[in-house]
């Protein structure tokens, strides 16, 4: 039976990652000189109800709100990878986890790991704390007046609304590199531009109500979205992965769940670096001297943490690869 043929990227992996990157950078430059004064004319002309909307979640208790779409969308994905991994799934399911071993990493170090990581370690005040209670304006690459002495806070930049919403464009990476849907391209490109137009109409709102800046969410859109185009093409070669499982029926042999022991190393990794970072910046800004002690436990975390996770993303790429290499032509 002839093979179906192998989509292409929606972007190549190469120069896709380099545009992506460079439009990031250069959107943040683009946005930073108006940062303040954009970001008050959009809160003082705002409409609070679509500020509203942008800002309720039904998982919160509230009227459903533009950032659930997003939510509902990676909870099925989680579901649907859990029961994907046991061995009494169905086959058809098998054949989808290389996909949703990518939206479930993609999220966790996009949407959670990358937002929340820069929240703690940036300490960027919100504008309605500049603007009603006198806290400074700081911009997007430099270290904000929040600091973890004071507790739990929650930092302006980046903006996790906008984050959640972004990661329905990994929705579109499937649809184009799914071998069953190469003649149905359309949709491909018509759900990219509803998650972008979305992710923009998230970041619009957010500054409406005061909750971010411009740089906070439309600054970054393009950022995330180039850490998802890492993810799929180059850190878990997902659409490999799929062509593996269609070449060969079935899923290779490894550990299973292998995606939440490597989020684990990951969230370990994480921990080093903003400890790392969190203890350089108490240097930085003079103050909160004994944080300086948080550098090298973070070296030492990310020493012990980082050999275990390339050892299991390699482990598992070397599955799908190596074997898939050796096999006779």
């Amino acid at each position: 039976m002839m093979s179906e043929p192998f989509p292409q990227p929606l972007l190549k992996p190469g120069w896709g990652l380099a545009v992506l990157a460079s439009c990031a950078v250069g959107v943040l430059g683009l946005l930073t000189p108006f940062d303040f004064e954009a970001s008050r004319w959009l809160w003082e002309h705002a409409n609070p109800e679509f500020g509203e909307w942008t800002r309720r979640t039904l998982f919160e208790g509230d009227a459903p709100g533009l950032s659930d779409p997003g939510i509902c969308f990676l909870l099925t994905s989680l579901g649907l990878y859990l029961w994907s991994a046991r061995r009494s799934a169905p086959e058809w399911l098998q054949r989808e986890r290389p996909y949703l071993s990518f939206i479930i990493l993609s999220a966790l170090a996009g949407a959670l790991g990358l937002v929340h990581g820069l929240k703690w370690v940036i300490g960027r005040a919100r504008p309605h704390e500049v603007w009603l209670s006198d806290w400074p304006f700081t911009p997007w690459h430099s270290f904000g007046p929040h600091f973890v002495t004071e507790g739990v806070y929650f930092g302006s930049f980046p903006s996790g609304h906008t984050a959640s919403v972004v990661t329905l464009i990994m929705l579109a990476y499937v649809l184009h590199s799914h071998p069953g849907l190469h003649r149905r391209r359309m949709w491909t490109w018509l759900w990219g531009a509803v998650g972008v137009t979305m992710a923009v109409t998230m970041a619009v709102g957010r500054v409406m109500t005061a909750s971010h800046w411009l740089t906070d969410c439309l600054g970054m859109i393009l950022p995330i979205w180039t850490v998802l185009h890492w993810m799929f093409h180059r850190f878990l070669r997902t659409s490999e992965q799929r062509e593996y499982v269609r070449m060969h029926g079935s899923y290779p042999s490894v550990s299973a769940y292998w995606e939440l022991r490597l989020a684990g190393w990951g969230f370990l990794i994480l921990l080093g670096l903003m400890g790392l970072v969190i203890g350089l910046r108490s240097v930085w800004l003079e103050a909160g001297f004994e944080l300086l002690v948080l550098t090298p436990l973070g070296i030492a975390l990310i020493g012990f943490a980082w050999p275990r996770f390339r050892r299991l993303h390699e482990a598992v790429l070397s599955a799908f690869f190596v074997v898939q290499t050796n096999d006779p032509a």
